[in-house]
């Protein structure tokens, strides 16, 4: 079917159901970020694969609403189609929410996948069009009936994430959680989350690429411990560990049954996380306490024998980033290399490393104009061929059984124009304004942001996306709570919290640039009855000297730009395997001086 065939057939379903406007979210039952094949009904009805957007179709109108992150690749991916492009946050393009008190009249109703679209958002709708005396309404998806090649559910077996990489076992989280619950006068907690579900309870899954989760359901009691899984997916093995965690496995479709017949008075969870599917099957006489998921805030400060072990796992990473940033120069120097092959080649690079188990995310490895999009990425089929000149841009991570990383390098490949050079010393006196932050306990990601973006708007530019994510242990390359973002956030960044630093200058039809560490929130130092966090680096490849205007940086720039080098050049000289990687790497992490 072509994507206009598409539109019609769902207007066919939306006429049946009763429906005026059908939403195409995003979402899994989850709501999670990235989804299995079988969830991606948008990316299947739009034609636009972005990791993030939502689709409307009404009886006469068709529009889909992505961020600044996927403007370009969006419109390019829906050309010829009868979608049209509505830009986020940009004049003149309204938010949906803004079309729908606009366009929706009284009586029509916006119609939405009960299981795709979480508590929060359908109650959300609901108030907006109460005014207009228009209605919401969650039913079976839409597009199912449909979508006839639709790919299975997936059934990837899990494994069992040893002590020696958790430092805590299953049951000892599970009672933190029930201390929480009781705390809060609650009898039981519904866990939605597929990394919180999989830290949670100890095991890893592969129901989403590079992200080693499965999909399932927990619900904690007082008393027992429930984790609604397909159980094609666990070995004897897997079995035995559960029962001796006083884990009860249960099939996966059955949640909502068990949740029906729960007798008790209160019942924990996150509206912005559980379906309205699943929301409604609470019993209608319990008292539900809306609040984040406990095991997300537990999870986000990592425990000492994860922060030991996501450390190493940098180091390691790093160290075949690096080699592959050398691998590449002397490559394009010597002859043909391409977007596509050259991201095979870190994979294999990355791939020789201790504990290797995946890629953390598709790599963006982009060449010249093609790094303008954020989150470009090339395939097999299409791909650009890099030359000795302007950027090259890899934002890539890998997952390992000690760690998930996440890095982004901007290199030059050879002669560089003086806006490229200026575009890119900008970038890094951003990274490093934030980098060097001495910050009071209890700041947020929203204060801090701005150290970021100071430098970039003194020139009039900025990046539409935010600063920096969580990343998860072992899960999530994005995993929250915290973030740096101009999004307000009342998170505070504590110690253990794993967050990224990636400023960018984004120019269309010439170049991206982003450059990306990785850091750990640490303790910096006291005055009673003031305390304050710093934030401690955990990546360790060089930035590129040959891409910099010293006199753009200032001394104190310039001062912390040299003791990283020589940390990295500490730190992975041993991983250099050959004399000509030694003699780069000590060439990469010379001082810079004015």
């Amino acid at each position: 079917m072509t994507t206009n065939e598409k539109i019609q057939a769902l207007r066919q379903q939306m006429s049946k159901a009763k429906v005026d406007y059908y939403i195409v979210n995003t979402a899994d039952p989850h709501q999670s970020e990235y989804l299995s094949e079988h969830f991606k009904e948008r990316a299947w009805l739009t034609g636009f694969t972005g990791s993030a957007g939502t689709a409307l179709v009404s009886k006469d109108q068709a529009l889909v609403w992505a961020d600044g992150r996927y403007f370009i690749q969006a419109a390019h991916q829906i050309e010829g189609s009868e979608f049209k492009l509505m830009k986020m946050a940009t004049p003149g393009y309204p938010s949906l929410n803004e079309w729908l008190r606009q366009e929706v009249k009284a009586g029509e109703v916006v119609g939405l996948n009960e299981v795709s679209y979480s508590q929060r958002n359908f109650e959300f709708l609901a108030q907006l069009l109460a005014p207009q005396e228009a209605s919401v309404k969650a039913l079976p998806s839409l597009i199912a009936p449909i979508w006839q090649d639709r790919p299975s559910m997936p059934e990837a077996k899990i494994f069992a994430h040893d002590l020696k990489f958790t430092g805590q076992e299953a049951k000892e989280k599970i009672a933190r959680v029930r201390e929480q619950m009781q705390a809060d006068h609650a009898q039981a907690n519904i866990v939605v989350g597929l990394d919180d579900i999989a830290w949670l309870y100890n095991y890893r899954g592969g129901d989403v690429a590079n992200n080693p989760v499965a999909l399932a359901f927990a619900l904690i009691t007082l008393d027992k411990a429930y984790l609604f899984i397909d159980e094609k997916k666990l070995s004897l093995e897997m079995n035995k560990i559960f029962s001796e965690q006083g884990i009860t496995v249960l099939p996966y479709e059955q949640v909502s049954s068990v949740i029906s017949q729960l007798k008790i008075d209160k019942i924990v969870l996150d509206k912005r996380l559980v379906n309205t599917k699943l929301y409604q099957a609470i019993p209608r006489e319990t008292k539900i306490l809306d609040k984040p998921s406990y095991v997300m805030q537990n999870k986000a400060c990592l425990n000492p024998v994860e922060l030991e072990n996501q450390k190493k796992a940098y180091v390691r990473d790093s160290a075949a980033v690096t080699r592959y940033l050398f691998w590449l120069k002397r490559e394009v120097e010597a002859g043909e290399v391409n977007e596509w092959s050259a991201a095979e080649k870190l994979h294999e690079f990355r791939s020789q490393g201790e504990h290797f188990l995946d890629e953390s995310f598709t790599s963006i490895s982009a060449y010249g104009p093609n790094a303008a999009m954020m989150h470009y990425a090339p395939t097999a089929e299409k791909f650009s061929k890099m030359e000795a000149k302007s950027f090259y841009l890899i934002d890539s991570g890998g997952q390992y059984y000690d760690g998930t990383t996440d890095i982004t390098r901007t290199i030059a490949l050879g002669s560089l124009t003086e806006e490229e050079k200026t575009d890119f010393t900008l970038t890094l006196k951003s990274h490093i304004n934030l980098a060097r932050a001495i910050f009071l306990a209890g700041s947020t990601g929203t204060q801090l942001d701005i150290l970021a973006r100071e430098p970039l708007w003194r020139h009039f530019m900025d990046y539409k996306c935010g600063t920096g994510h969580g990343v998860g242990y072992v899960l999530g390359v994005h995993e929250g709570p915290q973030r740096f973002s101009t999004a307000p956030s009342s998170v505070a960044l504590k110690e253990g919290m794993h967050i990224t630093i990636e400023p960018g200058v984004y120019k269309e039809g010439k170049h991206g640039i982003r450059l990306e560490n990785d850091y750990v929130v640490a303790y910096a130092g006291e005055n009673p009855p003031d305390r304050f966090l710093k934030l401690e680096v955990m990546s360790y490849v060089p930035l590129d000297n040959e891409a910099i205007l010293p006199e753009l940086l200032s001394d104190e720039e310039i001062e912390w730009l040299n003791d990283y080098h020589r940390a990295v050049l500490e730190k992975l000289m041993p991983y250099m395997t050959t004399d000509a990687e030694k003699s780069d790497l000590e060439a990469a992490c010379r001082p810079l001086s004015k």
